[in-house]
């Protein structure tokens, strides 16, 4: 197994540089799926303690990025086709309640906030930092549609899909992609057209189910 292409973790706190360090070297592909994580093996290579590193695998397989694999342990997780394909009907038919019930609830404001939280990550880099200012932007809609339950039922979903969305923030091509999809859910809104609307949800997931399921 080859670690060589790891840099060093320099930043504090440990356990978040060599999290997303470990992100981003499994969502670009350099560390492939079906490859072994030991820890003291990555801990040497970032110059850090197995402490951090174990932290960060932890995290990982929560996220569904890393299984856990009999006599091997750790391992980096292959995406599974049929977990994507169910996944993604769900948020998809879930965000399209969610655009309709937050259109209902919209203020001149929120499009306004809308439109800087999507503006916010055009300068960003690490792909965690873009993911997370992605990922307010759906809260904002969830928010915005007064509706806890489907905010929970979403919630349900965040394993599969926010590991997904980390896959896509590495990714330069559907990054942009992302921002000018999310760009034509707030030009519905802002029409309040619930049927446009609806549609650039759709386009949207679907762009991001077909992007998730190439990389498999």
């Amino acid at each position: 197994m080859n670690y060589k292409n790891i840099n060093g973790v320099s930043k504090l706190p440990l356990n978040e540089q060599v999290y997303r360090t470990l992100v981003e070297l499994i969502t670009n592909g350099s560390i492939a799926p079906g490859t072994e994580l030991k820890e003291q093996h990555l801990a040497k290579q970032m110059n850090v303690s197995a402490t951090p590193v174990r932290e960060a695998i932890r995290r990982l397989a929560s996220e569904g990025f890393v299984e856990t694999v009999p006599y091997r342990g750790s391992v980096v997780r292959m995406l599974n086709q049929q977990e994507i394909t169910e996944a993604y009907a769900c948020r998809e038919a879930l965000e399209r309640l969610a655009i309709v019930e937050a259109i209902g609830h919209l203020q001149d404001q929120d499009i306004e906030n809308l439109n800087e939280l999507v503006n916010s990550y055009q300068s960003m880099d690490d792909p965690t930092d873009i993911y997370e200012s992605s990922q307010k932007f759906d809260d904002y809609i969830y928010g915005l549609s007064h509706n806890q339950t489907l905010h929970n039922l979403l919630g349900m979903l965040k394993g599969t899909i926010s590991r997904d969305k980390k896959y896509s923030a590495a990714n330069v091509e559907r990054r942009v992609e992302i921002y000018n999809e999310h760009k034509e859910i707030i030009k519905a809104m802002e029409e309040r057209d619930v049927e446009k609307a609806k549609e650039a949800v759709s386009k949207h997931i679907r762009n991001g189910r077909k992007f998730i399921e190439n990389k498999g």
